[in-house]
């Protein structure tokens, strides 16, 4: 049997959501790297004034039931003091710190760990974001891309979670000491959160 069925089937006894209102979809949240120990990911629209164009929030009525998650980085070079949607939309994630793309060095985000808090009850403590980090094995040049291998390509499966769009989420990079990670002039460095899963649209009124 296709196994988005299964997952559906297993989230709807799981939860009491009904089969038919869970829709695959996905959030990213993205945070930009400066010169701290810690960076929060904001998953939820209304915490966030002015989301990035390839940020995808948790609307307040919303539920999200996750069922995987990865964190990536990415440089947006800019012409302008704050990068538009365009520069935006070019920008590449990365499953590692290739030094072609990023001038300062940011692999302390895949040495660092990820915590999820949800209404103060701790369901990722301490994940290791080592788990994340993919060196595709093809040749990365200045014009060839790396490769990805499937759709999952540096996801983590863990045991489905639902949040919505009021609770407290606390969603955090630990690297545990602070670290220099912001980009040169003319480009920002970002960490990126993407989860994946199912949503369920104006759950609550």
């Amino acid at each position: 049997m296709n196994q988005i069925i299964n997952e559906k089937k297993f989230i709807a006894e799981r939860t009491g959501i009904p089969y038919a209102n869970l829709s695959q979809a996905y959030l990213r949240a993205e945070t930009v790297l400066g010169s701290l120990s810690q960076y929060s990911f904001q998953l939820q629209g209304n915490n966030v004034a002015t989301p990035t164009i390839t940020e995808r929030l948790l609307n307040l009525n919303d539920e999200f039931v996750m069922t995987h998650l990865t964190i990536a980085v990415k440089n947006v070079t800019t012409a302008g003091t704050v990068p538009t949607d365009a520069e935006q939309l070019d920008a590449p994630l990365y499953t590692f710190s290739p030094a072609l793309i990023f001038t300062t060095n940011v692999e302390p985000v895949f040495n660092s760990s990820f915590s999820l808090t949800i209404d103060r009850k701790e369901f990722l403590p301490q994940f290791p974001c080592r788990f994340f980090k993919r060196v595709p094995d093809t040749q990365y040049t200045a014009t060839t891309q790396p490769s990805y291998t499937n759709g999952l390509y540096g996801f983590a499966p863990f045991e489905p979670v639902k949040i919505d769009g009021r609770q407290t989420i606390n969603a955090v990079l630990d690297l545990g000491a602070a670290a220099t990670m912001a980009a040169a002039a003319g480009s920002t460095n970002y960490a990126v959160l993407e989860v994946r899963g199912y949503l369920v649209v104006n759950a609550k009124n």
